[in-house]
């Protein structure tokens, strides 16, 4: 397996850009712990698809009408013509538009061994039009003190073991706590300066699915995390999220955001 990798390849031709096929919604659920998210209510959720048969496999967030941000541990070895970016609904199986990626950067020092560095970019293949279901989301500059109350949205898991995916985009409110406190509650595992960790109680956070998708500061708007890792799932430890603050200056040199 290779340490690091950066992945860049220009695919040739415009955004898939069209309109997913409308269904009903075949199922609500909850992203463990929480609940079904109002329409709209987050304009700058993603949905990471296979080209291939559409599945969903990570979430991801906009942040500019040509990039959105994601976690490298969802686009190591992906190729970008396999990859739809599809914005603008609440649901799997219903609503939004797809959009082709025209190239993925992985963060140069991503190790897939234990996760660390692991923040991405993808690129659209055309510009993703803004309406009242889609809009950017801006992004923190201040490392995230504990004890913040944040918002987690995407469609992981809301099983575990037995996973059981939602249709419908879920939501829950999620408490930061300290690097240190982090640290101690896992200790032997890889943690860095470079994480966000938040920790509810058992039966509360991220699950498989989860993944690229956005930690979001409650108070400010402002994108604080990327949903990394975490001891699947809800077990009542820590969740980990890359912190968006501490890699600012290189989503600004790849994307000019």
């Amino acid at each position: 397996m290779a340490k690091f990798a950066i992945v860049f390849a220009l695919v040739l031709g415009s955004a898939l850009a069209v309109p997913l096929h409308q269904e009903e919604d075949d199922f609500e659920g909850r992203i463990i712990g929480g609940s079904a998210a109002p329409q709209g209510a987050y304009p700058y959720q993603i949905s990471l698809r296979n080209r291939g048969d559409g599945r969903h496999f990570c979430g991801g967030s906009i942040i500019s009408q040509y990039w959105v941000l994601c976690a490298a541990h969802c686009t190591y070895n992906q190729y970008p013509s396999y990859v739809v970016i599809v914005v603008g609904t609440n649901y799997l199986n219903s609503g939004g538009t797809g959009y082709g990626v025209s190239g993925i950067v992985n963060h140069p020092s991503f190790n897939p061994q234990n996760n660390q560095h692991d923040i991405s970019l993808l690129q659209a293949a055309g510009s993703i039009a803004f309406n009242n279901l889609v809009q950017p989301i801006s992004l923190a500059n201040s490392v995230l003190p504990g004890g913040t109350s944040c918002v987690l949205s995407g469609w992981g898991s809301i099983r575990y073991p037995n996973q059981i995916e939602p249709n419908a985009l879920q939501h829950i409110a999620l408490n930061s706590i300290t690097f240190n406190q982090c640290a101690n509650a896992l200790p032997g595992y890889p943690i860095f300066e470079t994480h966000v960790c938040t920790l509810n109680r058992q039966g509360e956070g991220a699950c498989h699915g989860d993944s690229g998708g956005p930690l979001v500061n409650r108070y400010n708007g402002q994108q604080v995390g990327i949903v990394s890792w975490g001891i699947s799932c809800a077990k009542g430890v820590p969740d980990m999220f890359t912190s968006v603050a501490h890699y600012r200056n290189w989503i600004y040199q790849v994307s000019g955001v």
